[in-house]
């Protein structure tokens, strides 16, 4: 009877370690873009650029406080509906900002993208607002990736 309240006590002290461990945070990364704005007014003008530049060309991209320079390493056209590119930044510590268009059925454009790097806790998504304009909104990552 004592051997077994000794190992009851035992699997219960394991449990709270384990339990314990498992509520720190899952990450120390820095945040890359600590000081810029949580939201950043995107120009279409500066998107379309992304989809007219060809693979290897260096590309500069204006975001209200937040210019992205770099070469575009992927540029698809997967369907005739859909388009995808993949800049990425070596000014920015080889920060990948990956973007899709989409032309809708009644000829309207879509945009979907993020700036992301694995080596920071934040990044930007794009995202269309009410009024039909696009911004980049301050993420997350650690909240989108698990496996950094």
């Amino acid at each position: 009877m004592k051997r077994m309240k000794k190992v009851l006590l035992l699997c219960i002290i394991a449990t709270a370690a384990y339990t314990a461990g498992a509520q720190m945070p899952a990450s120390s990364r820095q945040n890359q873009f600590s000081k810029l704005s949580s939201k950043l007014p995107t120009p279409l003008s500066e998107l379309e650029k992304a989809f007219l530049a060809p693979e290897g060309t260096k590309l500069q991209l204006k975001f209200s406080n937040l210019t992205f320079s770099g070469i575009v390493l992927s540029s698809v056209k997967k369907y005739d509906n859909l388009y995808n590119v993949v800049i990425r930044s070596s000014s920015l510590d080889n920060t990948l900002f990956s973007i899709s268009k989409r032309i809708e059925e009644d000829s309207s454009v879509s945009y979907v993208g993020r700036i992301i790097n694995e080596k920071y806790a934040d990044g930007y998504e794009l995202k269309k607002e009410n009024d039909g304009t696009y911004s980049l909104n301050k993420i997350k990552t650690e909240e989108l990736i698990q496996d950094f």
